[in-house]
């Protein structure tokens, strides 16, 4: 309970609303619960921030930072060794989470054990014959840089394996193993229907630009449907996922014109006022960015060697924050005016 907590009741008491008695049994009631949660609460400090450190990196570990390792070893060398570590996650992580009751430390590593799931699948196939011919000479590595229709056997795995760590655990953080894995898949798959030569031709970089505005656009309208539904939440994850791949896919594929740019600027101006509506900052961030990227687009697109362009941008910011303040300060007048009598 937060000092502010505690003097909300302490006033209550002065004030005749709650007895002493009452304050002394609310206050057991917090000290048991604290005892039988026996973790730190969320929120931005040191525990948490080791935790998650820790886990990413875990992950990283088997993703994105090592895996040309794994390519001087042999298949077997590299499956004992995924399985291994996913065997001790997946057990430490369960033990944390329902014995220990550590549903924060628990999640994490699950998540952890989720993401090497990529590699012990690639071994499998490479061990038992079954990876794909147009795959044949492409390494571990290339999963996690290359679009390739081939690598769709890895992506389907790992979504089943992450959708059942999610019914098991109920942890939020797997939601964004889900949605990088979903990504991934739903290029490969166009991959597939485009047929691999057509999608490696000149035409590949804007469809792969569609797919992730499309993609990433589901994210979103998912976490909305998900949004504070859940008493875990969900749609924190996908929401900061979605946001991020909009925002950067938008960018590269709408600010070639100005029609389309004015289109960018429009959708990221949404996004502000759904963070607002739907009480999700993550879209206010990235909307924020978005404008900020079709600002940069203007500066030093179409105003180059404009010098007013930063004055009126600035003064566009002034009127904005001081109307804001008048907005304020005048609202009960404003409202009065605008109720039908």
């Amino acid at each position: 309970m937060s000092l502010i907590d505690r003097e909300i009741l302490l006033e209550s008491v002065r004030k005749g609303i709650i007895t002493e008695v009452q304050l002394k049994n609310i206050l057991a009631l917090e000290e048991r619960d604290s005892a039988i949660q026996g973790e730190g609460k969320r929120g931005l400090n040191y525990v948490m921030a080791f935790y998650y450190f820790g886990a990413m990196i875990i992950i990283f570990a088997f993703t994105y930072f090592l895996v040309s390792q794994w390519n001087s070893l042999s298949p077997w060398a590299v499956l004992s060794i995924a399985l291994a570590f996913q065997t001790v996650l997946f057990g430490l992580g369960y033990y944390l989470r329902y014995k220990l009751n550590y549903p924060i430390s628990g999640g994490l590593l699950t998540t952890a054990a989720v993401s090497i799931t990529p590699l012990t699948i690639y071994s499998l196939e490479k061990i038992f014959g079954i990876w794909p011919a147009e795959a044949k000479g492409a390494a571990y590595s290339d999963y996690w840089t290359f679009i390739k229709p081939c690598w769709v056997y890895i992506e389907l795995g790992t979504l089943l394996v992450a959708c059942i760590a999610l019914f098991r655990a109920r942890f939020s953080l797997l939601i964004l193993v889900i949605g990088h894995t979903a990504w991934f898949l739903s290029m490969d798959i166009v991959g597939i229907i485009l047929g691999d030569s057509a999608y490696h031709g000149e035409s590949s970089w804007e469809t792969r630009k569609c797919v992730s505005i499309v993609i990433s656009a589901a994210m979103i309208g998912a976490a909305k449907l998900l949004n504070r539904r859940t008493k875990e939440d969900y749609s924190l994850w996908l929401f900061i996922y979605g946001g991020l791949i909009f925002m950067t896919a938008g960018a590269f594929t709408w600010l070639q014109n100005e029609g389309e740019a004015l289109l960018y600027l429009g959708i990221n101006v949404a996004f502000i006022i759904m963070s607002v509506q739907w009480q999700r900052k993550s879209l206010m961030v990235f909307g924020a960015m978005g404008v900020y990227i079709y600002l940069g687009h203007l500066a030093y697109k179409i105003f180059k060697n404009s010098p007013f362009f930063p004055i009126a941008l600035a003064l566009i910011g002034l009127l904005m924050i001081l109307g804001t303040v008048s907005f304020q300060k005048n609202k009960d007048k404003l409202t009065s005016f605008v109720k039908p009598s």
